[in-house]
């Protein structure tokens, strides 16, 4: 029982949705029971489901509890937006998230001012109000970070208000992600570890995600170091992302297109 959207089109409020789960008792306790397996799953495989989960309300606690464990939405890679519902539920996260930790911020549009007040119904309520109006005039990215008073820092922990190096990153992680895991599976196995000690295809993927998360952190490397923890649980150090960051160039120019992918 998947009620996404009106059937003119309208964004709905988490609130109307939630109210129209709550009226059917089977439903709702399957989604009680579905939102306990959230809280106890890892946060790699609450990040992998966000782009294929199609159920507004499950969407949305995967966003929460991903915003307890203080994991940005810049780092919720790949978004959701298959539907105008879903890419509502994406962009309400960005604005959770910053709202939420700038409580005394000023947007520049005063009718936003109650989006930095308490969480509650009201909230939702008001921001679906806010997208629907900015989606049917068309209204994206620039409308926001001058409705919000964004500047570039603020934007960096975005995924839907984006700076344009987020831009540029996400397209590289969208077209060549594919290419770039075979690039660096090839290095991996024509220069194994010397020790034998870890296998080509493991050291690939602890490089590939090291790699994306670098691109998602927008290349810092501090920051890269504590996702890259937060998510996949591994702890590494500036010089480790410095490292591996170095080896995937490397494995770009020998086994890749030929461009220098991290630019």
């Amino acid at each position: 029982m998947h009620d996404h959207f009106a059937s003119d089109g309208h964004i709905v409020s988490l609130v109307r949705l939630r109210q129209a789960r709550e009226a059917h008792a089977a439903p709702w306790r399957a989604f009680q029971v579905a939102a306990e397996a959230v809280a106890a799953s890892t946060t790699s495989t609450l990040i992998s489901r966000i782009e294929t989960e199609d159920d507004p309300l499950m969407l949305w606690e995967i966003h929460l509890t991903l915003d307890r464990r203080d994991i940005p939405p810049a780092l919720r890679y790949p978004k959701s937006e298959r539907t105008p519902q879903l890419e509502f539920l994406t962009w309400l996260a960005d604005i959770y998230w910053f709202t939420r930790r700038n409580p005394s911020h000023n947007p520049r549009f005063n009718a936003w001012r109650p989006l930095f007040g308490p969480y509650s119904d009201r909230w939702h309520d008001a921001a679906a109000r806010v997208f629907e109006s900015a989606h049917r005039r068309g209204y994206g990215a620039a409308y926001y970070t001058k409705g919000f008073a964004l500047d570039d820092n603020d934007r960096r922990q975005l995924m839907t208000i984006k700076t344009s190096g987020q831009i540029a990153r996400q397209r590289l992680l969208r077209l060549h992600s594919a290419d770039m895991r075979h690039a660096i599976t090839s290095y991996t196995t024509a220069h194994p570890d010397k020790s034998g000690d870890k296998r080509p295809g493991d050291i690939a993927r602890r490089r590939y995600l090291i790699w994306k998360t670098y691109l998602l952190a927008d290349k810092g490397e501090t920051a890269t170091a504590r996702y890259y923890e937060q998510i996949y649980g591994e702890t590494i150090t500036r010089k480790t992302v410095q490292k591996q960051v170095a080896a995937v160039e490397i494995a770009w120019r020998e086994f890749g297109p030929g461009k220098c992918i991290s630019d």
